[in-house]
C-alpha cells in the first residue's frame, strides 16, 4: 500500500532511511559519514523537512511481505519528490530552478527501500506513483541524483526510462562522492 506520508511517519522514514544508507552505500560512502549522517533522532530532520519544504512531497509504502522483523507493518519504503532544486554551485538549503518554480521540471529528491523489501517491486511502485503524481500536476521532465558508483540504483533508475543528462556533482559533506544528476521526459 502506497499512501501520502506525515509528520507521524517521520521515526519511521528515518529508520528506513538509516537502514538502506547503510545498505546501499557499502563500499561507497564510509561507515562513519553514514552514521553521521543518518544518527536517529526519532524522526527529527524527517519533520523538519516537511516544515522547511512546503513545495515537498512525501510517499511511504506499507508492508512488502518481507517487513523488517521490527515492525512488521509499518514503513519499509519512501519517495519525497516536487518542483527541480538548484544543487549546483548553491549552498543549502536549495533554491529551485525557474524551471521548477514555473512547474516545468519536477525531482524525484529521494526513493528509499528497506534492504528486506529490495527486489519485492516496492521501489517500483514508489516510482509508479511519483511519476503519476508529477504528470497530473503537468511537469513536462523530471530529475532526479544519484551516486555515481551506486550501479543497483542506477540501473533502477535506468529501467524506470532515466538517463544521464551530463551534469555532476560533487558531495563534500559526504567524503567527496560524485553524484550524477538523471533525467526523464513524462507524458502529457
Amino acid at each position: 500500500m502506497i499512501r501520502s506520508a506525515s509528520t507521524a511517519d517521520a521515526a519511521q522514514i528515518a529508520a528506513v532511511m538509516r537502514d538502506s544508507w547503510f545498505a546501499a552505500y557499502d563500499g561507497i560512502i564510509a561507515p562513519a559519514i553514514i552514521d553521521q549522517a543518518t544518527a536517529p533522532d526519532g524522526g527529527a530532520r524527517i519533520r523538519q523537512s516537511f516544515r522547511m519544504r512546503p513545495w515537498q512531497r512525501m510517499i511511504a509504502a506499507v508492508a512488502c511481505g518481507q517487513a523488517p522483523a521490527d515492525d512488521a507493518a509499518g514503513i519499509v519504503g519512501y519517495a519525497s519528490f516536487g518542483p527541480e532544486q538548484d544543487v549546483l554551485d548553491t549552498p543549502w538549503p536549495h533554491p529551485l530552478t525557474p524551471a521548477g518554480s514555473d512547474g516545468q521540471v519536477a525531482e524525484l529528491y529521494a526513493l528509499y527501500v528497506h534492504p528486506a523489501c529490495w527486489s519485492t517491486g516496492t521501489g517500483r511502485a514508489l516510482m509508479g506513483h511519483v511519476l503519476a503524481k508529477v504528470g497530473v500536476a503537468g511537469y513536462t521532465c523530471i530529475t532526479l541524483w544519484v551516486l555515481e558508483a551506486n550501479a543497483r540504483a542506477r540501473r533502477f533508475y535506468q529501467r524506470a526510462g532515466f538517463t544521464p543528462d551530463g551534469a555532476r556533482h560533487v558531495l563534500d559533506d559526504l567524503g567527496g562522492v560524485t553524484e550524477i544528476r538523471y533525467r526523464r521526459a513524462l507524458s502529457a
